[in-house]
């Protein structure tokens, strides 16, 4: 999964980027962030369950899943075209997480004045879709001379790309985003290279004060109701401290969170967020010593569920061992899973649940 995370200047993405990918993260270069240049980061997926069963099955290697950032150099100035870096990155992420700044503070001056994030929420989802507006446009110019020179069939297929691009130029001169105007699987498939940034889940980040920790959920239904929407999603923390609890042991962030009133984690609640958005559910695998984490499409058969484990697996598929993971923690071991009928064999077109641990069982 790749986040693409933007903002207008001064919302906080950067330190956002910082405490997500923590100390440990592995990046594309030095700590010290270039605003103008893009920073890189994987991150691994915090993830409870597979903690777990690696205990259970004693696994010397655990591999979560993992969440590449690009923290983007801000292209916002207002009505200023993308860069090609940042336009190029923000095409091929899976969503945008929009860094949005809710925050006071008077060493670090809002570049508009006054803070007032529903307002810069609307101002970078006009930028964006300038950005598509101007991809659209180009396209309708060239298609008017491909179908009137082109033959028959190519003049069709011109024709229905004509009225799709129309269709979604009406939609963003109305100050619609394109999140879910194209249902339509040949459509989205047609309009896959285009890289049309408002067709993407978008993930607003309220950046918020530090005394306001205990007003996330408050903070979320506020911009939930003001900005509502398809495959979007909210979550309200603070940057700036989650980056520097990020800094600390451990051991020590616990007791940290509770003298600031901050119950969970913001960064993990942020890829929770991530993972809802894009509608994706995680199963597992325990092979030899390795315990494996793997994220995929809900409704994911269990045939391409193999594929992504290896193309051979999916090649010679015979059948699946399926159990749920804390139906697995209950019995204590697979054999035992086996022995009291919990261990579930199903086909290749079996559609793989949130916590499902597979054995596939395959030949070539």
């Amino acid at each position: 999964m790749d986040l693409a995370i933007v903002g207008l200047p001064l919302s906080g993405k950067t330190t956002l980027f910082q405490a997500l990918a923590g100390p440990h993260a592995q990046r594309d270069g030095g700590r010290q962030a270039d605003a103008r240049r893009e920073h890189v980061a994987v991150v691994r997926t915090p993830d409870e369950r597979l903690e777990k069963l690696a205990a259970l099955f004693q696994s010397k290697k655990v591999t979560p899943a993992e969440v590449r950032l690009h923290d983007l150099p801000a292209p916002l100035e207002r009505g200023a075209a993308l860069s090609g870096e940042a336009a190029s990155s923000l095409g091929q992420a899976d969503a945008i997480v929009h860094v949005v700044r809710a925050f006071q503070r008077e060493d670090v001056p809002h570049p508009e004045g006054s803070v007032d994030p529903h307002r810069d929420v609307e101002a970078l989802n006009l930028e964006l879709a300038y950005h598509d507006l101007a991809i659209i446009e180009r396209r309708l110019e060239k298609l008017d001379t491909v179908v009137r020179s082109a033959r028959p069939g190519e003049r069709e297929a011109g024709l229905r790309e004509q009225q799709l691009l129309r269709r979604l130029k009406e939609r963003l001169e109305q100050d619609e985003p394109l999140r879910g105007q194209v249902t339509d699987e040949s459509e989205m498939r047609q309009l896959a290279g285009y890289g049309l940034l408002t067709l993407k889940p978008v993930l607003l980040l309220v950046n918020i004060d530090e005394g306001d920790g205990g007003r996330t959920a408050e903070v979320e239904a506020e911009f939930r109701s003001r900005h509502p929407g398809p495959q979007t999603e909210v979550v309200a923390l603070c940057a700036k401290l989650e980056a520097e609890l990020a800094e600390l042991p451990e051991d020590e962030t616990a007791a940290f969170r509770h003298e600031l009133g901050v119950a969970d984690n913001g960064a993990g609640r942020l890829l929770s967020a991530a993972y809802r958005l894009l509608d994706l559910v995680t199963f597992y695998t325990v092979v030899g010593d390795e315990c494996r984490a793997w994220p995929v499409p809900k409704a994911t058969t269990a045939l391409a569920a193999a594929g992504r484990i290896h193309t051979d697996m999916e090649r010679g598929f015979i059948r699946a061992e399926v159990i749920p993971w804390d139906r697995l923690l209950e019995q204590g071991s697979l054999a035992e899973a086996k022995k009291h009928g919990l261990l579930r064999t199903e086909g290749k077109q079996y559609a793989v649940q949130d916590g499902d641990v597979l054995h596939i069982l395959f030949h070539v």
